[in-house]
């Protein structure tokens, strides 16, 4: 096993594997390889180690890999090639209509925005203030954030934080976190709560991402960050959601949309 290999396979095993879980190893392992999957941690066409190079890593024999990579393989999740070993397939939808997050290649086709894949990190609901309390009109309610990860075209990987008032979203507090991901929350919103976006505010600000950011992302840690803030409105001007995208250099183009006199965005 090259150290490369054994590196990544190590990091892998020290953040999805659990040894606190009484479910057979093999849909341990299986679980492990899904999530890492979905967070982007092998992403479409990379290959996973090798049988015999997880066996040296992972607490599991030769059987409970294969029997792991098989049900994978059912999952559709990656392709099992002879001479090439185990693939990540490209299987993921991507967000509905991204709004935001529309970036271009202007090297291969300038008409086309990038695919957009979502990957939801933790949800948390609280009282706390800050930024968005006064769009938000928050007092002393509580709001929902969520951390999420926007893949450009699985080549550039963006730290976002959402936020809205928590009762009057329960969809967002309640469904399940994996439910969330690849979701356009703007299209959630509108479907489930009858409120869609009339039109958005957006700024821009630079500042050094948080630590806690990084690991997750393309950001680099120390240096300073592009942030592009979104504040979504109703017809009567009322804030539906604040919403924080921390953008690492990239050479992609975002297209931030035509503002009108008021500061807002339109679609």
């Amino acid at each position: 096993m090259s150290d490369l290999t054994r590196q990544a396979t190590e990091e892998f095993v020290q953040r999805y594997w659990s040894n606190d879980d009484d479910d057979p190893k093999h849909e341990r392992l299986r679980r492990a390889f899904s999530t890492a999957i979905a967070h982007g941690f092998w992403g479409p066409g990379a290959r996973l180690p090798t049988e015999v190079e997880l066996t040296e890593t992972i607490p599991c024999s030769l059987g409970t890999v294969q029997r792991a990579l098989r049900q994978l393989t059912s999952d559709g999740l990656i392709k099992r090639r002879r001479g090439s070993g185990s693939i990540v397939t490209d299987s993921r939808i991507g967000i509905d209509r991204p709004w935001h997050m529309r970036f271009f290649d202007d090297k291969r086709d300038r008409e086309r925005p990038l695919a957009v894949y979502t990957t939801t990190l933790k949800r948390a609901v609280s009282a706390k203030q800050g930024p968005w309390s006064t769009p938000l009109n928050q007092g002393s309610r509580s709001v929902v954030r969520i951390d999420r990860i926007f893949s450009i075209a699985n080549k550039l990987k963006i730290y976002s934080v959402f936020y809205a008032l928590a009762e009057r979203f329960p969809s967002l507090t309640t469904s399940p976190l994996e439910d969330l991901d690849d979701e356009n929350l703007k299209l959630l919103i509108a479907r489930r709560h009858v409120m869609p976006v009339h039109h958005v505010a957006q700024s821009m600000r630079i500042e050094t991402p948080p630590a806690a950011f990084i690991a997750a992302s393309d950001l680099v840690a120390g240096a300073p960050a592009t942030i592009i803030n979104f504040i979504a409105y109703t017809l009567t001007d009322e804030a539906i959601y604040y919403q924080d995208f921390y953008i690492p250099p990239t050479r992609y183009r975002l297209d931030l949309g035509i503002s009108t006199n008021h500061g807002h965005r339109t679609s």
